[in-house]
């Protein structure tokens, strides 16, 4: 077969765009999309953790095609709209920090993160900021900087501001362990770093491309105390882990410990382009005016798509599904790890699950070609898979939190048939 979607893409776009898949995708529902030769897939990737509620919701699509009717664009700042003012409500009711917060809406994760740093240094009158070996928070260039993966993400584009420094990221499988970032933490105090010009702290409650994984409660609970007593911000990039994700509608219900701000995009509009900040009140207030906006930001057919998301989760079980899911493929995925040595470990919160591919159990040396090899494999058989971690050596399931679990149980069949073809 000559690929000729691939030849027109290679074509026309920069190679560090070039897509794996041969075809163009035609059609989606749910968690199947077929391509422009009829194949049908099992989407495990989602647009990257984007579909939790499936590709075409009928709420999504429902509230979309509504809004068209009206109007497609304004520029909130200078014509608001009731949809973003609608959002932002159910953002600041839902998420859970206790007291009065606010919400400003933007356009991309990356987006988010930029304005939170900005935010935040301002709140604080001071420029430093703490973020984590293997945390991605975006391409753009100060997301960048604070993205902890090098390769493939940073090679070459530096430098980057050197008010950023990175401590570990707690990873068990690897021996660093929770006491022993704290002491980098300490030690970042003590020799380089004084907390009282740091602004703010920034973590992913589970590692997303870092390698898919979660944090305990103690180790967040230890940062907010620390926070505390230097006068420091917490933030918590929940682009990935918000809207169910980890099977709690945000994943910092896992530790029951609150951030001052948060990042939320991904999940939020069932694969409409919309992000949010959200921060205390005293904080998100004390920005001069003008001093944030976005042209693009808060779309009224974004916000409409996520009033559909937050009216399907409420009114259709999405979270007791992805529960069942999670706990469906931790088990199935369990035992996986038990019958081949080349799983070194399966983690994560609720459905959001990480297999790590290793040499063998006992070198614990990363596997990265075997990985690529397993999600060729599962491609070939309808099932789409992509890597993460710091040596690509972690195999992620990112599919919609709407999956019928029969399609959850075809999907882990593939899997295992893929491990050994």
């Amino acid at each position: 077969m000559v690929f000729i979607e691939n030849d027109k893409i290679q074509a026309n776009v920069p190679n560090a765009w070039v897509s794996s898949m041969e075809n163009f995708i035609v059609k989606g529902k749910n968690a199947e999309i077929w391509d422009s030769e009829g194949k049908r897939y099992l989407d495990y990737v989602g647009g990257y953790a984007v579909l939790n509620t499936g590709h075409n919701h009928d709420l999504v699509i429902e509230k979309v095609k509504a809004q068209l009717e009206n109007f497609s664009h304004s520029c909130f700042a200078f014509a608001p709209h009731e949809n973003a003012v609608r959002v932002t409500q159910e953002l600041n009711q839902r998420y859970p920090i206790e007291g009065k917060t606010k919400t400003f809406l933007v356009n991309s994760g990356a987006e988010a993160v930029e304005n939170a740093i900005k935010i935040a240094r301002y709140f604080t009158k001071r420029k430093s900021v703490i973020a984590f070996t293997g945390g991605f928070h975006g391409r753009t260039y100060l997301a960048m900087g604070l993205t902890g993966k090098e390769k493939p993400y940073k090679e070459g584009f530096g430098p980057f501001p050197e008010f950023i420094h990175h401590v570990p990221y707690p990873y068990e499988y690897r021996g660093i362990t929770d006491e022993f970032v704290l002491s980098e933490i300490k030690s970042l105090f003590e020799n380089k770093l004084n907390p009282s010009d740091t602004a703010a702290i920034v973590l992913e409650v589970q590692l997303g491309e870092g390698g898919y994984i979660p944090t305990s409660s103690y180790f967040i609970g230890e940062l907010r105390n620390i926070c505390n007593e230097h006068g420091i911000l917490l933030i918590f990039d929940e682009v990935q882990t918000g809207f169910g994700r980890t099977g709690k509608f945000f994943g910092s219900e896992h530790s029951g410990i609150e951030p001052d701000i948060v990042t939320l995009a991904k999940g939020i509009a069932g694969g409409f382009p919309l992000a949010g900040v959200l921060g205390r009140e005293e904080i998100m207030d004390s920005i001069h005016d003008a001093g944030i906006g976005s042209t693009f930001g808060a779309s009224p057919i974004s916000c409409a798509a996520s009033l559909g998301v937050f009216e399907a989760f409420d009114n259709e079980n999405i979270l007791d599904n992805a529960n069942k899911q999670g706990e469906l493929m931790h088990d199935y995925l369990n035992s996986l790890h038990e019958k081949f040595d080349f799983i070194g470990d399966v983690r994560g919160f609720g459905p959001m699950i990480g297999v790590e591919i290793v040499e063998d159990k006992k070198s614990k040396i990363p596997n990265k070609l075997k990985t690529s090899e397993i999600i060729e494999n599962c491609k070939n058989s309808g099932l789409l898979l992509v890597n993460c971690g710091l040596e690509g050596n972690v195999i992620r399931f990112m599919g919609p939190l709407t999956t019928p679990l029969d399609q959850v149980n075809e999907a882990l069949t593939i899997f295992e048939k893929s491990l050994t073809n």
